[in-house]
This record gives C-alpha cells, sequence and structure tokens, in this order.
C-alpha cells in the first residue's frame, strides 16, 4: 500500500451542474487539459509516493453510535504497481491481509483460513469498515494519466485544480476538485458522482517530516451523505525507497503470520 492510495478515488463526470452548485465555471465545450495543473498533480504524487515506501498506520471509524480502530502495515512497490497490507489489531483482525497486484485484490480471512480475490461486484464495499473502499485500492495508478486537469482558481500559494476522467478511463467518481500548495502539500479533495453531487470530502492536516519529506500525517475522510460519520487515518511512521523482498509481494505472504 502507499500513501497515494488515498489520492486516487479521481473520478468520472458530467462537470457543469456540479461546478455551478459550487460556484465554479461550468466547463462549455471540450475540457481543455492544463499542463500546469497536471503539472502540480504530478507533483503531489511524487511528494506523497516513492518507488518503495512500507509504512505503519492507525485507522480510526467514528460513528454517532460507534467508534473502533485498526493498526496496519503496509509495503508499496510503486514501479511493479503492487502492495500489501497487514492487520496488526485489534486482535479480531490481526493477520487479515490484502495483496494488490496490477488490477488484482486478493484478501486472505485469518479464521477461515482462506484468500479470496475481490470480485467486481465487492470492489465499492467498505474497507474494514471505514469511509474508503476496495476499488479505492485498486485504482492507484491512473491519477496524472488517466485524467484531465485544469486550474479553476488561485490565491497566494493555494492551487485549486479540477480533475475529470478521459473517456477511455473507468472510474467511479464524476470528478474531483483538489485544493493544494503549489509545493505539492495537498490540502484536501472533493469528491462527485457521475450526476454532479458531492459525495466525500477528505483533509489532509498535521504536516510532519518523515524520511526527509514533509507531508500531511493525518488524513480525514467524510461521507457527505452520512452526518456524523468519518474516518481518520494517521500516518505513524514511514521510510521510502528501502528495498522490499519480492516475496512480501506473493499469494503465498497472505498467509504467513506476524510479519
Amino acid at each position: 500500500m502507499d500513501m497515494r492510495w488515498l489520492l486516487c478515488f479521481w473520478l468520472v463526470l458530467s462537470p457543469g451542474w456540479a461546478m455551478a452548485q459550487d460556484g465554479l465555471a461550468p466547463l462549455s465545450g471540450a475540457f481543455v487539459d492544463d499542463a500546469e495543473a497536471r503539472a502540480l498533480v504530478q507533483k503531489v504524487q511524487d511528494r506523497m509516493r516513492a518507488d518503495s515506501s512500507i509504512a505503519r498506520y492507525t485507522m480510526r471509524i467514528e460513528t454517532p453510535e460507534w467508534q473502533r480502530s485498526v493498526e496496519f502495515r503496509a509495503w508499496d512497490d510503486r514501479p511493479g504497481k503492487r502492495f500489501f497490507i497487514r492487520i496488526l489489531a485489534p486482535r479480531k483482525d490481526r493477520d487479515t491481509t490484502w495483496l494488490k497486484d496490477g488490477a488484482n485484490l486478493w484478501m486472505y480471512l485469518p479464521k477461515l483460513e482462506r484468500d479470496i480475490r475481490i470480485p467486481p461486484s465487492m470492489m465499492l464495499s467498505s474497507w474494514m469498515g471505514s469511509d474508503f473502499t476496495n476499488d479505492d485500492l485498486v485504482k492507484m495508478e491512473s491519477v496524472v494519466d488517466g485524467y484531465r486537469h485544469r486550474i479553476v482558481s488561485r490565491d497566494g500559494q493555494t492551487v485549486v485544480v479540477e480533475s475529470v476522467p478521459r473517456p477511455e478511463t473507468a472510474v467511479v467518481w464524476g470528478r474531483i476538485v483538489h485544493t493544494l500548495r503549489d509545493d505539492g502539500i495537498p490540502l484536501s479533495d472533493d469528491y462527485y458522482d457521475e450526476h454532479g453531487r458531492h459525495m466525500r470530502h477528505l483533509s489532509f492536516e498535521q504536516v510532519r517530516e518523515f524520511d526527509g519529506r514533509l507531508i500531511p500525517s493525518r488524513w480525514t475522510m467524510q461521507p457527505l451523505n452520512r452526518p456524523g460519520k468519518r474516518t481518520v487515518l494517521v500516518i505513524e511512521s514511514i521510510s521510502f525507497n528501502r528495498p522490499i523482498p519480492a516475496s512480501v509481494f506473493t499469494r503465498a505472504n497472505l498467509l504467513r503470520r506476524g510479519r
């Protein structure tokens, strides 16, 4: 898994109506792909993600009725388009593992002692009860190249970029609006469905230095159709560009415990 799996929930749209709702200028004619906007999106990706990373996270899921926390480790191989996740806590979920290899996503359930391939029908299901989905984990490679980008506004060092999918890109969201600093630090992402409805807000806070990089350490996802519910992801530690054995990204590793 990688830092960018939280940034990869990007879009598919009919943007004019939704943009009007937000006070943004509606699109007229073809969407012009802006080279500067594309470069800004690329800068975010390059800051948040390396060729490889090893990280530890705490994820807290909050609702008006209950709360739960999940701790996990994640290994990411960017060139190979692979990642591996191992759940550390709570105890009942410990050693549940996930493997992404290309477009395939596998999950191992210790209680069943078997691994399963996540089918297309489950891709929009919640990941570990959070406000992220299985699809969010898989769609992590097409952010820059799979979408067209344009600058909507600029205020000092803060830039608002809108992204919409290219016609050939199969995605869940209608569009996404990114608010970011021009040095590549993301501030927030807003997600819209294909009907232009504002569905999710992701905020980035508490910039810290990890392994020589300044990145937001606290990410909060809020589903706007479920008041009072949110998922807070905190980066506890992360290292970049360290060697990762190829054996980590195998189905056999799904079954190994306590690593």
